[in-house]
């Protein structure tokens, strides 16, 4: 019988592909892999609230899980996102946000799969924040900072339309 489980990171440790080592799981390079990991999740979440007849955007979900996962190989040492990713990103985010602009910050609420998404861009707001610490200690290439960030745009801006065509109504936020 084959098991799901190694015992190899019992003692705490996983391997670093990037480093060719095992390295201990709160390493920085395994946290932000781990980070990446968790939003995915999220995005896989939010496509499994959206009706049935929203198939455009849970394909655009789907195609931003397949790209969170490249990013997360990037990150440990094999070349797996491009330019053309980013200008995807780019494309996509415009394209939603250019549905549904706002003239106002907004609380990040609204249907549960844009609720998600909110959730998962402050996941990959997070993971960003990883890459920076462990970009301190290893090279990563350009690419890879702008894909998080351009992915994170892309899941605020996909929040917002969703709410838009979902009916639910904007809560802008107020500074008084």
């Amino acid at each position: 019988m084959s098991h799901i489980f190694t015992r190899t990171g019992d003692d705490g440790s996983t391997y670093c592909n990037l480093l060719k080592t095992r390295v201990p799981k709160d390493h920085p390079i395994i946290e932000l892999i781990g980070t990446l990991d968790e939003a995915n999740s999220l995005i896989g979440l939010a496509r499994s609230f959206l009706p049935s007849h929203m198939k455009d955007i849970e394909s655009d979900l789907r195609d931003l899980q397949y790209l969170t996962f490249r990013i997360g190989f990037h990150v440990s040492g094999v070349k797996a996102i491009n330019e053309d990713d980013v200008l995807k990103l780019e494309n996509m985010a415009d394209k939603y946000y250019g549905l549904a602009p706002l003239k106002n910050f907004v609380l990040p609420a609204g249907t549960q799969s844009a609720a998600t998404l909110h959730v998962a861009r402050t996941v990959v707001r997070r993971a960003e924040r990883a890459l920076i610490k462990a970009g301190r200690e290893f090279n990563f290439d350009d690419i890879v900072y702008k894909s998080i960030n351009r992915l994170s745009s892309v899941l605020f801006a996909l929040a917002v339309y969703i709410n838009r065509v979902s009916g639910y109504p904007e809560e802008p936020v107020s500074f008084r």
